[in-house]
C-alpha cells in the first residue's frame, strides 16, 4: 500500500521483490518500474538496481549508458556497490573510456566503506601498478581488509604476497 501511494523505499523493496520472486511471481518488467518510481524520487538502492538491469539486460534493453547514469546517481549519494559497479565499468572500459584514475576512484570511495570487492581491486591494482604506482604494501593492506570480510580471492592473493615476501 506505502509503495502505491508513492513511499520511495517501499518502491524500492517492491521492486527487490518483483526483481527477486519473494513472495510472488518472478517479473523483471514490473521489478524494473517499481525501481524507477523509487529511483524519480531520489531512492539510491533503486537507483543502483536499475544501472544493474541496464548493464546485464535484464528485464530491459543492455544499455551501457543509461548504467552508467543510474550509477552515478547512485553513487554520488553514497552507495558503495554503485561506486564498485562504476569502478568496474571504468577499469574494464564498459561503455565508457578506460580510465584507472576513475576507476581508482570509484573503488576507494567504495572500499572506504568497508566494501570487500573494492577492497580486492584496489589490491590487484597497487599490486599491478595500474594508474599508480606499484606498492605492494598498499596492495598487501588492500588485500588485507577484504580477507578479513572473507574475500576468497584476497586471501589467496595474500598468501601469495606472503609467500613471496612482497610488502611485508
Amino acid at each position: 500500500k506505502a509503495a502505491s501511494q508513492g513511499d520511495a523505499h517501499a518502491q524500492g523493496n517492491l521492486g527487490r521483490t518483483y526483481q527477486l520472486g519473494i513472495g510472488v511471481k518472478q517479473d523483471s518488467m514490473k521489478a524494473f518500474e517499481w525501481f524507477l518510481k523509487a529511483a524519480s524520487q531520489g531512492h539510491a538502492q533503486a537507483q543502483g538496481s536499475l544501472g544493474h538491469m541496464y548493464q546485464t539486460g535484464i528485464g530491459v534493453k543492455q544499455d551501457s549508458k543509461n548504467a552508467r547514469d543510474w550509477f552515478l546517481k547512485a553513487a554520488s549519494q553514497g552507495d558503495e556497490k554503485s561506486q564498485y559497479q562504476l569502478g568496474c565499468l571504468y577499469y574494464n572500459g564498459d561503455g565508457v573510456k578506460q580510465d584507472d584514475i576513475k576507476a581508482f576512484d570509484w573503488f576507494l570511495k567504495a572500499a572506504s566503506q568497508g566494501h570487500a570487492n573494492s577492497q580486492h581491486r584496489l589490491g590487484v591494482i597497487y599490486y599491478k601498478g595500474e594508474g599508480v604506482k606499484q606498492d605492494f604494501v598498499k596492495a598487501r593492506e588492500w588485500y588485507l581488509k577484504a580477507a578479513s570480510q572473507g574475500h576468497a580471492s584476497s586471501q589467496f592473493n595474500l598468501g601469495l604476497i606472503y609467500e613471496k615476501g612482497q610488502g611485508v
